[in-house]
């Protein structure tokens, strides 16, 4: 028997999956730029004509601020927090400003080098009276997963007060490195008992195999239901809410 002739067909389909996955992996990096172009233009009130904010890969996608953005505004969103700051603290404060929204955003960050950058930025825009930017180290803590870490909760409960959020946004700690997929499970149970009755709750990075088991943990534990959107960003909405989704071509049937 030719063993070379038989082993054909097999490395042929071979070939045709890897050349089929490398166009899906095409196909679906497009649809994100072309996600993010259109959203740039609805974004650019907020963006053109104003001092330079640093977008690098880290940064929050465009779709995603632009559906963030289209939340506060439509529905009233009046006490934010974020985890994990940089170019949407920036976007959401001179929001705030511009269309002097009687709103605040509060946004927590690890990195206090990072943290002089964004409030430099800041007070160079005087965004000062509508954003504050907290620094809390990353800590061990009951809540986490794992061998991850996660913010310091007494530091984080000072800055926090006795605030009750409509928004929270969850963008931090890092977890792209090996064994930290799940560092930001806690972001939820920390936050759930400080929700409003009508508030938003965002995951962004809801690709990734660790945020996709943070969603399931979450639904399993809280009575929240969350949508992706954009292919990045998990969302969920408790009480009524408009919708906020800045691009859809067509839904299923």
């Amino acid at each position: 028997m030719d063993k070379t002739s038989n082993d054909a067909p097999t490395e042929e389909v071979a070939s045709l999956h890897k050349r089929l996955a490398v166009l899906e992996r095409a196909e679906y990096l497009n649809k994100l730029k072309l996600e993010d172009v259109y959203s740039l233009a609805l974004l650019n009130p907020l963006l053109g004509d104003l001092p330079f904010i640093p977008f690098t890969g880290a940064s929050l996608r465009p779709f995603c601020l632009a559906h963030i953005v289209n939340d506060i505004v439509i529905n009233g969103r009046k006490h934010i927090i974020e985890f994990g700051s940089g170019i949407s603290t920036m976007v959401i404060g001179r929001l705030l400003k511009m269309n002097k929204l009687d709103s605040t955003l509060l946004s927590i960050e690890h990195d206090q080098a990072w943290v002089e950058v964004l409030n430099n930025l800041l007070a160079r825009e005087d965004l000062h009276h509508c954003v504050k930017v907290a620094c809390v180290p990353l800590a061990t803590s009951d809540l986490v997963l794992g061998a991850n870490i996660w913010y310091d909760t007494a530091i984080l409960e000072g800055n926090l007060s006795s605030a009750v959020f409509d928004m929270v946004i969850v963008d931090g700690p890092p977890a792209w490195e090996t064994g930290k997929g799940k560092a930001r499970y806690p972001a939820l149970p920390f936050m759930y008992d400080k929700l409003s009755e009508r508030c938003s709750v965002y995951l962004d990075d809801a690709d990734r195999a660790g945020e996709r088991e943070i969603l399931a943990l979450w639904q399993q534990k809280f009575p929240l239901r969350f949508t992706l959107t954009g292919s990045t960003l998990a969302f969920a909405c408790r009480g009524e809410s408009f919708y906020t989704e800045p691009l859809v071509y067509s839904r299923p049937a």
